[in-house]
């Protein structure tokens, strides 16, 4: 594997695309990478912020794989990731989400809960985070 620079992370990045490969490829890269966390993640976030829909979606989906799969190695991703994940669903939460966005976060969020990635309350305020400025509320909650 390719040494890490923030070069390189930002070209990984630049060439993700939403297939289920490109998503563990890279995840793959950044959990051998992990000793990098920190930078890895403010990168992240900062690629959420000015990201359209479908890009932020498929950011989300490499954030859930990096989180889920790094567990075994250690805490760093998850806690990491903790920290800028409530501005990221705030982000990308708004009235102009499309349905199938909302239903994919909403299913993502919920998945978390049910494996217990991250504790019930904190899952609840990405989930606020997310909704604040969605009309659609009970139904994202119930995740219907």
């Amino acid at each position: 594997m390719a040494g890490f620079t923030e070069s390189a992370l930002s070209k990984k990045l630049n060439d993700l695309n939403a297939s289920q490969q490109s998503i563990q490829t890279l995840s793959l890269w950044l959990i051998h990478h992990r000793k990098h966390y920190a930078p890895i993640v403010k990168m992240w976030s900062s690629e959420i912020a000015k990201g359209d829909e479908g890009r932020q979606l498929t950011l989300m989906y490499l954030a859930n794989d990096v989180i889920q799969n790094s567990r075994k190695k250690g805490p760093e991703f998850n806690k990491e990731f903790a920290g800028v994940l409530r501005e990221a669903f705030h982000v990308i939460g708004g009235p102009k989400l499309s349905d199938k966005t909302r239903k994919c976060i909403s299913r993502l969020l919920q998945v978390w809960e049910e494996r217990n990635v991250y504790d019930k309350k904190l899952v609840e305020g990405f989930t606020k985070a997310f909704v604040v400025t969605i009309e659609h509320i009970p139904s994202l909650v119930k995740g219907s």
